[in-house]
């Protein structure tokens, strides 16, 4: 149990190859000079070598400065950074101002001392998850046991977590069943839409604005708690440094504002999109990729865990307060059958769609309704008043007309809740509110 602990402590990651659960930690250790045979662990913040008695390396050599080197833990190694020393520090003949390193290396101090940085990682046992739930989320296959014991893991911590996989695989549960399995269980979970958020806005939608005090941004919302980033790829070059700044100094800049706050929020975001390739293309920072993706997972899509549809099918019953309807055997053989390249989100769809059938001819049983979502759906709406029109005009009509219709039977369900709307359609209220002004909506609120 005390092993257990000690490794639930320190910054938990995933290497890019094996996929493993490790914490990362580094040996520190003189291996020359006066103090030879001296070390410390750096598993968590930083260790800071000097000759002053407040280091955490105290070292006697008299060529070495009061404070002379940070050697500070990241998810991508440790960054050395020589102190402005007056005898500097050298890695081979090359004096350092600021480098990371992440393999075994020796870096010289003034004249005598030479200390090795050493790779300690400790791969992590998980346990085996033998529940079919994680916080909301439902999996009873192979794959989902080993995603729900990483997150069981990594919930007890504070490192930030990418969730890879195709949409509609469910990141933004997985990340939302995350948070209640943490410590900030307590505090808010705010989800930032960035797709949906107004780009002429966007600083001050994000991190509040310095001429509003009222205007509170979306990360300020989630202080204390967690924020997810919903399609982090989207995030534009120009917004990346300031939420680095948010995972590697802990704080941020309201729009119109140079003045940095504080703020205390785990940072979790999902892609579908192979952030690796982004930064090859020069569009997305290599700094930021490695923070965001101290963990990462990768949700497999639903046709690679087939044997949870019946389960998922009955969940989402449960949830629409349906769980007594019979699911025919003919519809198991043709749910079983379809590829599903929406996922998770596709599934429920159809379930929805094949209840409200079911309920519209009084039959408790569960019927498969027709073609498969994508397929049913393909060219629906389209008049031949749009096929005359140009293609940019036609496609605005069509999602215009989308919009609305979607945005009304949104709200009419949740009875006016702009924010229970938000939350079910996964965009951000703000959206929502321009959206209704744009179509001069009704909003009836009971």
């Amino acid at each position: 149990m005390e092993e257990e602990l000690k490794a639930t402590q320190g910054m938990l990651y995933t290497d890019g190859t094996s996929g493993e659960l490790k914490v990362r930690r580094f040996i520190v250790r003189v291996v020359d000079g006066p103090d030879k045979g001296k070390e410390r662990t750096l598993d968590a913040g930083t260790v800071l070598a000097g000759s002053h008695e407040n280091n955490d390396l105290v070292l006697s050599d008299s060529t070495i400065s009061r404070y002379h080197l940070e050697l500070q833990l990241r998810a991508e190694g440790v960054r050395v950074t020589d102190q402005d020393s007056t005898n500097g520090t050298y890695l081979n003949d090359t004096r350092l101002g600021s480098v990371v390193v992440n393999k075994r290396t020796l870096v010289r101090l003034g004249g005598q001392t030479e200390l090795e940085i050493i790779p300690a990682d400790e791969l992590v046992q998980l346990d085996d998850f033998e529940q079919n739930r994680f916080g909301e989320a439902y999996g009873a296959t192979r794959a989902m046991a080993e995603v729900f014991a990483v997150l069981n893991r990594a919930s007890q911590g504070d490192s930030s977590v990418l969730f890879v996989g195709e949409s509609g695989t469910g990141k933004e549960l997985l990340a939302k069943s995350l948070h209640q399995a943490s410590p900030r269980k307590d505090n808010p979970f705010v989800v930032v839409s960035l797709a949906s958020l107004d780009k002429d806005n966007l600083v001050a939608e994000l991190f509040g604005d310095e001429k509003d005090p009222d205007r509170v941004g979306l990360l300020e919302q989630a202080a204390g708690g967690t924020v997810f980033f919903d399609e982090i790829s989207d995030l534009s070059l120009n917004l990346q440094p300031q939420v680095l700044r948010i995972l590697e100094q802990g704080e941020y800049r309201r729009a119109g504002s140079s003045q940095a706050r504080p703020i205390d929020v785990r940072v979790l975001a999902g892609t579908k999109t192979r952030l690796a390739d982004l930064v090859r293309k020069g569009t997305f920072r290599e700094d930021l990729y490695f923070r965001l993706g101290v963990v990462r997972l990768a949700l497999p899509p639903l046709r690679d865990r087939m044997d949870d549809i019946p389960g998922l099918v009955r969940v989402f019953l449960e949830k629409l307060g349906q769980d007594d309807f019979y699911i025919s055997e003919t519809m198991t053989k043709q749910l079983l059958s379809h590829n599903w390249p929406g996922n998770i989100r596709e599934l429920r769809v159809v379930v929805e769609r094949g209840m409200a059938i079911a309920t519209a001819r009084l039959s408790g049983d569960l019927e498969f309704p027709g073609q498969p979502i994508e397929e049913r759906e393909a060219g629906a709406g389209v008049s031949d008043e749009m096929m005359d029109m140009p293609f940019k005009e036609a496609k605005g009509m069509l999602v215009e007309s989308f919009e609305r219709e979607y945005l009304d039977r949104l709200l009419k369900r949740h009875n006016g809740n702009v924010s229970r709307a938000a939350a079910e359609a996964g965009i951000d209220r703000n959206y929502i509110h321009r959206l209704v002004k744009k179509y001069e909506i009704t909003v009836e609120r009971n």
